[in-house]
Order: structure tokens, then sequence, then C-alpha cells
């Protein structure tokens, strides 16, 4: 499998949601799930995350992306970290990407 199939098996195989509810309380509002932003300080929750669209977004400050952009915001990582934990998260290991200049 190649790494931009390993990327979409990945992406499929977690909910947004389900990701996003390990960090954020988040409550059903029709065909979203709403919260308060993990992003910025708010007392009325501006940040959507929307099941179809496997989405983030944040009204408030604008932060928005799928899961691997979620994760890589909230944990401070990069995008092959990310991948990686979102793998691990449904049983699939990972492997790290190579750089152009890795050997291997």
């Amino acid at each position: 499998m190649n790494q931009e199939d390993v990327k979409e098996e990945v992406r499929s195989r977690n909910d947004i949601v389900d990701v996003v509810a390990q960090y954020v309380r988040l409550q059903q509002a029709g065909g979203v799930h709403k919260g308060l932003c993990p992003f910025h300080k708010e007392k009325t929750p501006s940040f959507n995350v929307d099941t179809r669209r496997q989405a983030f977004h944040c009204f408030g400050c604008g932060e928005g992306g799928d899961a691997f952009a979620f994760i890589m915001r909230i944990e401070g990582v990069d995008f092959p970290t990310a991948l990686q934990m979102l793998g691990k998260r449904v049983g699939m290991d990972v492997e790290p990407q190579r750089g152009p200049g890795d050997k291997g």
C-alpha cells in the first residue's frame, strides 16, 4: 500500500467526531456536533464538527480541517506523527514517512 492509500485508509477508519470527542465535550445539534473550542477561550460553543463532511470548524477563531489537522493542532505534532497516532487508534501499524533525504 502506498503512502496516499495508507493516509486514506487511516482517514476512513477514524470518524472525526470520535477523534475530537477524546479532547472536547461535544453535543449533537442536528447534523453537527458542537462544543467549546479547544484552541481559544470561549463561553459559548462556536466549535462545530460535521459528521457528513468529516471536518471541524470554529466560527470564533477560524481553525478548521480534518482529523489529521485536528490532531496536529491539539497535540502539537507534524503530519507523519498525526498519521501514526490516528493509525494506532484504529489498530493500523503506520510506518514513519521518509523524506527525500532520508536513508533507508
